[in-house]
């Protein structure tokens, strides 16, 4: 309880110091980026991180790598314009997320945050694996017919039952 009452007088205080601030006509540099939107999930991600390390509260920990990752991404994309719209960063968020589930309870989340990865590697880099897969496999191209047919006789004539 003493971590809830201590993370809501911290945002009372914020709140209350940003419109004081206001009231005041006291400028806060980089304010544009402070407040934005993505902020929010930013700072809500950093307080559950911590607080599910703090607590090996792996639960905690998965959802405020979520929403940390999300809130780069967000600051990334909308704030600064680094990054575009793009899936892979998605999947690498949530694969983030389960290595860092499983660093804390050291039981799950090894396998998903694994196959996450492979996905997200294989969406920052597919132009280059098809380009490749092009070039070894090109005369695969009259090849495969004739193997499918090959392997479907043996089906049919000599497979034992």
């Amino acid at each position: 309880m003493k971590n809830n009452s201590m993370f809501a007088g911290i945002i009372l205080i914020t709140i209350g110091l940003y419109f004081l601030l206001q009231q005041l006509d006291i400028g806060i540099p980089f304010a544009h980026v402070l407040f934005a939107w993505p902020s929010i999930l930013f700072f809500i991600g950093i307080v559950l991180a911590f607080q599910g390390f703090s607590n090996r509260d792996d639960n905690k920990m998965f959802s405020g790598m979520v929403l940390l990752g999300l809130g780069v991404f967000f600051h990334g994309v909308h704030t600064f314009g680094y990054w575009s719209y793009y899936w892979g960063y998605f999947t690498l968020i949530v694969s983030v997320a389960f290595f860092m589930k499983y660093f804390v309870n050291k039981r799950e989340g090894l396998t998903p945050a694994l196959i996450l990865l492979v996905i997200s590697a294989f969406a920052f880099y597919n132009h280059v694996l098809s380009n490749w897969i092009k070039t070894v496999f090109s005369g695969f191209d009259l090849i495969w017919p004739i193997l499918f047919i090959v392997i479907g006789v043996y089906f049919i004539f000599f497979r034992k039952r």
